[in-house]
């Protein structure tokens, strides 16, 4: 039996409306899932992207909360550069299980050249069990 190429046209178009037909009725699509962050675990503390060659942070020190007293963070940071940097600067507070409890609010502070200031707060419940830090420019 020879095949014409009007007959092989017919074949392929038949074969094609079949695979549409059967696919062409699913409506259902999967939901994308999650993607990992690759920042894991979070940083305690964190700049915007333009502050990152500017500031330059040593280990802070956290007083636990006792009794009445919370929990109390002071981080230094230092200018790297020969001007005056303008930051803001807010932490956040988590409880034992990590959920958030709180922010301190965003508080201004310039930073002369080359020179170190101290970036501090308390929570604001006793219940805060850790921190986290974020420095973004001011303006």
């Amino acid at each position: 039996m020879k095949t014409t190429p009007a007959i092989l046209a017919m074949l392929t178009l038949l074969s094609a409306g079949s695979t549409f037909a059967l696919t062409g009725c699913d409506t259902t699509a999967a939901p994308y899932s999650g993607r990992l962050d690759p920042a894991q675990p979070y940083p305690k503390v964190s700049v915007a992207p333009g502050l990152y060659k500017l500031v330059a942070f040593t280990e802070p020190t956290v007083t636990q909360g006792t009794g009445s007293n919370p929990l109390q963070v002071v981080t230094p940071c230092r200018s790297t550069q020969d001007g005056i940097t303008r930051v803001q600067y807010q932490y956040e507070w988590f409880d034992q299980a990590g959920r958030p409890i709180g922010e301190s609010g965003w508080k201004y502070v310039v930073i002369p050249a080359r020179t170190q200031v101290f970036l501090e707060s308390n929570a604001l419940s006793t219940t805060a069990k850790d921190w986290r830090l974020t420095v973004r420019p001011a303006g």
